[in-house]
């Protein structure tokens, strides 16, 4: 009868931890519009072939620090491990910067040789800020030395499902009409 308790309060915090972690991302959504414009729009990493990336990438894999659902770190890990390979195979060179313990721990026992950085304890929800301070510390051990920057996560469906993405970042170029961010005032 407690552990029927003790799971009921469990669903009720779950519950009310997913409402508000939707509600941010509905709100982000809005935000977020804009890197679509500047860099497409994020792709889904099954059944990718990553022929579209550059010559040299630097891949940022977003895990979590903890929780029991492995599942949710090792898919991206296995895009990550997939996107190196394709990479590889065709004559291109790919490293990795990783965000969260989980990914770093599986990522380390295979391919810890294209591992140049890792983040872990990142707080969370993320904001604007936290995301500031990541690009930071990306741009200071040398992001700015790839063709592009690989970002694959997690994109929420619903409760029971996520799908994993990848966004390309490549850097800004462009002089004159072509300027990419000609349209932003700052």
């Amino acid at each position: 009868k407690i552990s029927k308790k003790i799971t009921s309060s469990m669903k009720m915090v779950s519950a009310a931890k997913l409402k508000g972690d939707e509600a941010r991302r509905l709100t982000a959504i809005a935000f977020n519009t804009w890197a679509d414009a500047l860099n497409g729009p994020p792709k889904l990493v099954e059944d990718a072939t990553f022929e579209e990336l550059p010559e040299k990438c630097l891949i940022v894999p977003l895990s979590s620090d903890k929780g029991l659902c492995g599942g949710i770190n090792s898919f991206i890990t296995r895009g990550t491990k997939t996107c190196i390979a394709a990479l590889e195979a065709q004559g291109k060179s790919a490293d990795v910067a990783i965000i969260g313990d989980k990914g770093r721990g599986q990522l380390r026992r295979v391919h810890g040789e294209y591992i140049k950085m890792s983040l872990t304890e990142v707080e969370s929800p993320g904001n604007y800020t936290l995301a500031g301070a990541i690009a930071s510390d990306l741009i200071a051990s040398g992001a700015g030395d790839y063709d592009a920057v690989v970002i694959m996560y997690n994109a929420f469906t619903n409760k029971a499902s996520y799908e994993q993405m990848y966004k390309v970042i490549k850097p800004f170029s462009g002089q004159g009409e072509d300027e990419p961010l000609l349209a932003y005032e700052f």
